[in-house]
């Protein structure tokens, strides 16, 4: 019985031993047995060879030489697809003049039954598109809103359509959104999803300029003032890309780039986009946010950014009052980078959260607050700690106001985990003194005081187990002391602090490094200890009787203290504790003159500004 596949896999391999040989007697006699064996056969074989057009010049020209020794093979035909522009020019450097003519000459000869296929009508590609689209956001279980696909459809047209020539441009569009919608779905707007996909399928060369560059291109332009024109960043990157482009391409491209990325318009013509459209952007998950924009690129969520269907997740359990549940599904998002950025997704969210959902979240962020990343940075109102104590506060906001509300607050005030944390958080349940601004605050001046004098309880405590309630590391630890003066009073806190300065004389240096203000230098990424001046010595005086302390240091520390200079010596690498100590004394002894060194630290004495222990938030901590 005659096996053609078997036959041809058997003749091919003794075809390659020959060739290998060189034996041109075998390799006919070969070739005569093929064409009887296929002579035989009333089956006809039709080859079909795609995408000739991609081979390189050499690989063209060896195809064809096999194709026209091949054939007379009886009963074989050859389907060839290909560009023939394209194929004759590769040819046609190996024959006649070398040229595009001479290449097609080659091509009549081996080509019998030419086929030009008709460009495919806009409108047909279009629906062929289209098709892709649908099935790849079916695939994904997305589905648009009339309005959502209308925006699609209008940027399509205006960017994407002039570059949509080929069904196989077509394709090539469907199975990228086949990868890169499911991952995303819930985490970006489907429709910038869409036109972002678009952008990397038909302007490659623009979208690798977005992708190297996405600051330049998210969010929008700060105004310069006096200047009536500003260069945008990503205008000027994208130069060189669109000017490689005919006109019509360069404004498909541009009206493209500009829908999903309005930063640019101002650029090309357009209006352009103030700081209010940040909060629209960011609810929408546009790319255009800058918070959003890495998902596009990534094709995930980055290690530094938290899911929002896991906003959603924390949220739901919140509702519920699982605090152990609750306390178990953030802890994942407490660390490192991720901290910033779940509290920064929470706070988008806080007025929205339900009353039920509000106590129990705001208990287990201030019980959670140890594993918040706590960095010294130059602005400390940005740091995770203090937005996850703003984001505390507003959430109690949530709840009725009156007992339910004090009640709740308390319960924060008690789960405070470092007990700093509750101490930052009552800062900001009264974040304003301005009579008419009083209703932007958790707490009445008088609840506050209640919710204070709960939290010292807390801070005594501490105290009684031998805490010193400061750290020169930690500088929010020292509002705990602050807290505790404005319940109780000074006195109160001086005992305390005259406790532990006496058991270890040490703790005096460590006292006045967490009450200097902190510097930072334009080479260095971490703050250096700065100098005393007349603002922290009133700060310390709310704590405790500053020639107290000044005698404590008398007795117990080494130093010039009879005669003290100020000097500032961060730059000469001096110990930061022996620079406070003297400097410390310099300001006292002026003090008691009544004057005081400037702030400018020249030692030309200005009159000291006495600090306000009043008011409902408390002093600033040195360094904030």
């Amino acid at each position: 019985m005659f096996k053609p596949a078997e036959t041809a896999d058997t003749l091919l391999a003794r075809f390659g031993k020959v060739a290998q040989k060189g034996d041109a007697v075998q390799l006919e006699q070969l070739r005569d047995r093929v064409v009887h064996l296929l002579g035989r056969s009333r089956k006809r074989v039709i080859i079909l060879i795609d995408d000739i057009d991609r081979l390189d010049k050499n690989e063209t020209h060896a195809l064809f030489r096999l194709i026209k020794a091949c054939t007379d093979f009886p009963n074989v035909s050859y389907v060839l697809a290909f560009d023939d522009t394209v194929a004759s020019k590769a040819i046609g450097e190996r024959y006649g003049g070398g040229d595009e003519p001479a290449g097609r000459s080659f091509l009549e000869k081996v080509v019998q039954v030419p086929l030009q296929l008709p460009v495919a009508a806009p409108d047909d590609l279009r629906s062929l598109c289209f098709g892709r689209v649908e099935r790849a956001l079916a695939a994904a279980g997305i589905e648009l809103t009339q309005k959502q696909v209308g925006e699609f459809v209008s940027a399509f047209d205006r960017g994407v359509s002039i570059r949509l020539t080929t069904p196989r441009a077509a394709h090539r569009f469907g199975n990228g959104l086949m990868f890169a919608l499911p991952p995303l779905v819930g985490e970006t707007n489907p429709v910038d999803h869409l036109l972002v996909e678009a952008l990397r399928t038909f302007y490659p060369e623009v979208y690798e300029v977005v992708r190297e560059n996405q600051a330049a291109f998210s969010g929008v332009d700060e105004s310069l003032p006096g200047a009536e024109t500003q260069e945008v960043p990503g205008a000027r990157l994208l130069e060189a890309a669109l000017n490689r482009m005919s006109k019509d391409l360069a404004d498909a491209a541009k009206a493209l780039i500009t829908t999903l990325f309005p930063r640019l318009s101002g650029a090309y013509g357009g209006s352009g986009y103030g700081r209010d459209c940040l909060a629209r952007w960011y609810e929408e998950r546009r790319i255009a946010a800058p918070e959003y924009c890495p998902r596009y690129f990534a094709h995930s969520i980055p290690l530094n950014d938290v899911p929002d269907s896991e906003v959603g997740a924390i949220l739901e359990i919140a509702r519920g009052g699982d605090l152990a549940s609750l306390k178990s599904r953030l802890a994942p998002h407490l660390q490192r980078s991720r901290a910033g950025r779940l509290i920064e997704k929470l706070r988008t969210l806080e007025e929205a959260v339900e009353g039920t959902a509000a106590e129990p979240l705001a208990i287990v962020l201030s019980r959670s607050a140890e594993a918040i990343p706590n960095p010294q940075s130059f602005y400390g109102a940005a740091d995770p700690p203090t937005q996850a104590a703003i984001l505390v506060s507003h959430l109690l906001q949530r709840i009725p106001r009156g007992a339910a509300r004090v009640a709740a607050g308390k319960r924060v005030l008690e789960a405070a985990e470092p007990l700093w944390f509750g101490a930052e958080c009552l800062r900001w349940m009264c974040g304003t003194n301005k009579p008419e601004e009083q209703d932007s605050n958790a707490f009445s001046r008088e609840e506050v005081a209640e919710l204070r004098s709960h939290l010292v309880h807390r801070i005594k405590s501490g105290a009684a187990e031998g805490r010193p309630l400061f750290s020169p590391d930690v500088q929010q630890e020292g509002r705990l002391l602050y807290e505790w003066s404005k319940a109780e009073g000074r006195d109160a806190v001086q005992a305390h602090l005259v406790r532990v300065f006496t058991v270890d004389p040490e703790q005096i240096k460590g006292f006045l490094v967490s009450q200097a203000p902190r510097a930072w230098s334009a080479d260095s990424s971490t703050p250096e200890v700065s100098d005393l001046r007349a603002e922290q010595i009133g700060h310390i005086d709310l704590l405790m009787d500053v020639d107290v302390l000044a005698d404590l240091v008398r007795r117990h520390c080494a130093g010039n203290f009879d005669d003290p200079e100020w000097h500032s010596d961060l730059e000469h690498g001096r110990p930061p504790e022996e620079r406070l100590l003297e400097q410390f004394m310099f300001l006292v002894k002026k003090r008691a003159k009544g004057r005081a060194v400037s702030d400018s630290g020249d030692g030309v004495e200005a009159p000291v500004s006495e600090a306000n222990p009043e008011g409902c938030r408390a002093p600033r901590t040195p360094g904030q």
